[in-house]
């Protein structure tokens, strides 16, 4: 197993934060009593933090680059041991979410909590096939398990059918495509491609410091994204080719090291865990604010930084519990590809 690298874990981390926050802002009704107090934060977080979400998708696409570099064996139990990693986590969140808006008050559901779902509705996200088909989603957070298992699926078979040298030119070439036709367009905010601008940067850092011309290749389509990004005004852009370049260039020479090293570790493995379960608890949140009918700003301060911590907490403790149960399958199918 390949060390950890400090600056992916941080990376994971920090941007994990940022979108808990940003949501809770965004959601949590006690944010409304304490945002015009600090204009400004709300604003970053309302707004800007939700940026972040190039981090993930970057870090995604490097990971999987080093998980796959081995080739793919077999297509089909390679796409299952994915599945099977993300869904079961998937629907364990997906129950907390209706468990929580099960405690709403009735006749006061905020107008961003998703009607109760119909059994086929609850099935399709489990298939993460909800926003192809236009089911309004149940959680913050769906959206992206059901882009990042295309992705995946996309690059896997890329490796399963392209030639090993034609791979990383393939993923140039549709990372350049989604930059300048699919990412502009939000019909295809659905599908992978759209996406691949962010993710097919981070799958061409992890390849960059193989050989020179695969340093070539990436710098290319690096530079590209940040001229785009700078004569377009892309900020989203820009974040994802300046994450990308930094793991280009340090993720492999930042080993992790000291005494917090296990925590951070702990963390980073705990992020997915903590992206999922995070709205379930300001739904939950959302509930206990409006049952006992608080107003005041100390008790809005309160239930914000509850919220916050019990998403943490929650989160752990889903990675942990879902980590434990994972099927054989997945375990077994991950080793035909397992590098980090």
């Amino acid at each position: 197993m390949a060390q950890r690298s400090a600056l992916i874990d941080g990376l994971k981390v920090l941007a994990l934060q940022l979108i808990v926050l940003h949501h809770i802002v965004l959601y949590a009704p006690m944010a409304d009593r304490v945002g015009p107090s600090w204009p400004w934060l709300r604003h970053f977080l309302t707004d800007e933090a939700r940026y972040v979400v190039q981090i993930f998708l970057v870090v995604g696409g490097f990971l999987a680059a080093r998980r796959l570099s081995r080739g793919v064996h077999s297509l089909p139990r390679t796409l299952l041991a994915r599945y099977m990693r993300l869904v079961p986590m998937l629907a364990v969140a997906l129950l907390a979410v209706l468990a929580a808006t099960a405690l709403l008050p009735p006749g006061r559901w905020p107008d961003w909590v998703t009607p109760w779902p119909t059994l086929g509705q609850f099935v399709a996200h489990l298939l993460m096939l909800q926003d192809a088909l236009g089911i309004p989603s149940l959680s913050a957070g769906a959206w992206y398990v059901a882009i990042d298992f295309q992705l995946y699926a996309l690059l896997a078979i890329g490796a399963a059918w392209l030639p090993r040298g034609a791979l990383p030119w393939a993923v140039a070439v549709l990372t350049l495509a989604s930059l300048v036709r699919f990412n502009r367009d939000a019909g295809f905010d659905a599908w992978a491609p759209y996406f691949f601008t962010a993710y097919g940067l981070g799958v061409l850092a992890a390849w960059a410091r193989q050989t020179r011309a695969m340093a070539w290749l990436f710098g290319s389509v690096c530079v590209v994204h940040l001229l785009a990004a700078g004569l377009q005004g892309r900020p989203r852009v820009a974040l994802a080719a300046l994450t990308a370049l930094a793991l280009a260039m340090w993720a492999s020479r930042a080993p992790q090291r000291g005494r917090g090293a296990g925590v951070m570790a702990d963390w980073s493995d705990a992020s997915y865990g903590v992206f999922l379960i995070h709205y379930a608890v300001i739904v939950a949140a959302t509930a206990l604010w409006l049952r006992l009918d608080l107003s005041s700003t100390p008790a809005a301060w309160s239930m914000l930084f509850g919220c916050w911590i019990a998403s943490l907490a929650a989160g752990a403790a889903l990675q942990r519990w879902i980590g434990a149960l994972r099927p054989a399958v997945s375990r077994g199918t991950a080793e035909h590809s397992r590098t980090v």
